[in-house]
């Protein structure tokens, strides 16, 4: 998902070729992105844990930014312990021999909510010769589902987030003084900030809606053998 997202923080810079390119592009967190988190992503959450990671190609993804979002969530799961394997439109990685079985299912969709071009601002834009921002909007939607083996749900999450472009001259000479001068490197608006940004919320949020769907396995797993 963050892949597509990035390419349309990147979006414009034709449009714009003419004024340099200047654009700047912020990104908002909204439900569930902004929520406090506990798991630190580079620990190991998920040790011994098999995970198969399914992300789905539709809306948002494509077939590529599918794969490529699964790899990344693989890096991820992999540093905190878990053995990933991935499928991506129904093809599933080869598992490695003697692999053991699945603990965790888990799904992973992405969709474009919300998309809006703000017309007059074009037009000062053109006639402000680019010193006032045009400015382009759009908001998007990841769905985490996870499952035990059985097929048992054990967590679901909507992440939403917004990301604004602002493009011309005006709005990107300001933000880079503001960057050079005043804001600390974390709030920073300029350059590559605002992927970096939605990378480190998505990649925190999953982290810890998957150790939460874990320990909720564990939970029931304990009272079904307590049961018997």
């Amino acid at each position: 998902m963050f892949m597509r997202i990035s390419r349309s923080l990147r979006l414009g810079l034709g449009l714009l070729a003419g004024s340099g390119g200047c654009m700047v592009h912020t990104y908002q967190p909204l439900s569930g992105l902004h929520r406090p988190v506990v798991v630190d992503p580079g620990a190991a959450n998920l040790e011994g844990l098999h995970l198969q990671v399914f992300c789905v190609p539709e809306a948002l993804l494509n077939t590529q930014d599918a794969s490529a979002l699964c790899r990344k969530l693989g890096t991820l799961f992999e540093n905190q312990g878990a053995l990933v394997t991935t499928t991506v439109g129904g093809e599933e990685e080869e598992p490695e021999a003697e692999a053991p079985p699945i603990d965790l299912r888990i799904e992973v969709r992405a969709r474009q909510v919300h998309a809006a071009s703000h017309p007059l601002t074009w037009a000062a834009t053109v006639f402000s010769f680019t010193l006032v921002p045009a400015v382009t909007e759009f908001t998007f939607e990841q769905d985490l589902v996870v499952r035990d083996a059985s097929g048992f749900l054990l967590a679901t999450d909507v992440l939403r987030g917004r990301v604004v472009h602002y493009y011309g001259f005006g709005s990107w000479a300001s933000n880079t003084l503001l960057d050079l001068t005043v804001r600390e490197k974390p709030d920073e608006i300029v350059g590559d900030s605002a992927e970096r940004q939605l990378s480190e919320d998505l990649y925190r949020q999953l982290s810890q809606s998957v150790f939460n769907a874990k320990l909720q396995a564990q939970v029931l797993r304990a009272a079904a053998e307590a049961g018997r």
